[in-house]
């Protein structure tokens, strides 16, 4: 025998009324504005904090270009900090690579899998060896005693990218401590730096030499000019280097409707870079 579904009809009250005023203190509109698009990669939420224009004029104004492109190389997911295109600045004119080199570094970082982010930050060494952990509430005495893998410094990932890829071109073995010291101002620890390198090389699957392609360093350093010459505009208010004004397109992540007119508001610029790290690069 078949069996009948039964279907049961809640009843209607007939002697509902409509509380206006209870409705009144507590409804709350929705927002008619629509939601700001994400940040992504090429995004200037996500780039560097804004250059002055010293950093576009100075004396490591050659490095603006590398600094900004490898600050926005940084592997998703692995730092809540944003890294300081001036304190990249400095690292690149202390190391004096040529552009080829940044080129490659350029490359690995762009080449690091999804896991790389997890892996560095459970596995980064915190502390000095030989050091005790210090409380969880008290902040680092210094840059290489940090006790969260949040207030570690990104630049260390960019550091090593830069070490490997002069260690691969130059076939040289430099000891940890003076990429540490000399590059990187000892706001790392040489375990810190040789722990960065292996989890580069291990999402590497240790294979270099196929980014050392012509292609790819042609590319990589097309890129770099690229980020050069937008950074310059942003810093110069839209003027570039040819004195005339350029725009952005309506496409640039800004919601608008009818003739132009925003309703989302435009992107809050990124902070100031953090000064301990610039004191830090300053003092040579």
């Amino acid at each position: 025998m078949g069996h009948t579904k039964s279907y049961s009809v809640a009843p209607v009250d007939d002697d509902f009324e409509f509380d206006e005023s209870y409705f009144r203190q507590f409804y709350k509109p929705l927002s008619n504005l629509p939601t700001p698009p994400l940040s992504t990669r090429n995004s200037s939420a996500n780039q560097s904090p804004r250059v002055s224009i010293d950093d576009t004029e100075g004396p490591n104004s050659q490095f603006l270009g590398p600094a900004a492109h490898l600050a926005r190389m940084l592997p998703p997911g692995a730092s809540f900090i944003t890294p300081s295109i001036p304190a990249l600045q400095q690292m690149l004119a202390r190391a004096g690579l040529p552009m080829d080199i940044i080129a490659l570094a350029v490359c690995i970082l762009d080449s690091l899998d999804s896991k790389f982010s997890r892996n560095w930050r459970v596995s980064f060494p915190l502390n000095r060896q030989g050091q005790p952990a210090s409380k969880r509430h008290t902040l680092p005495s210094a840059p290489g005693q940090a006790t969260h893998i949040n207030s570690v410094f990104p630049e260390i990932i960019i550091l090593a990218a830069l070490v490997i890829a002069d260690k691969f071109v130059e076939d040289m073995q430099s000891p940890t401590q003076y990429f540490a010291s000399n590059w990187g101002n000892n706001l790392w620890t040489c375990d810190q730096l040789n722990f960065t390198e292996r989890c580069i090389m291990e999402s590497l699957d240790y294979r270099i030499m196929p980014l050392w392609d012509p292609a790819l360093i042609k590319q990589a350093r097309h890129d770099i000019e690229m980020a050069r010459r937008e950074i310059i505009q942003e810093s110069t208010g839209g003027v570039g280097e040819d004195g005339r004004r350029h725009f952005k397109s309506m496409s640039s992540g800004h919601a608008v409707v009818g003739l132009g007119l925003q309703l989302t508001p435009a992107l809050t610029p990124a902070a100031t870079p953090d000064a301990e790290r610039i004191a830090s690069f300053d003092q040579i």
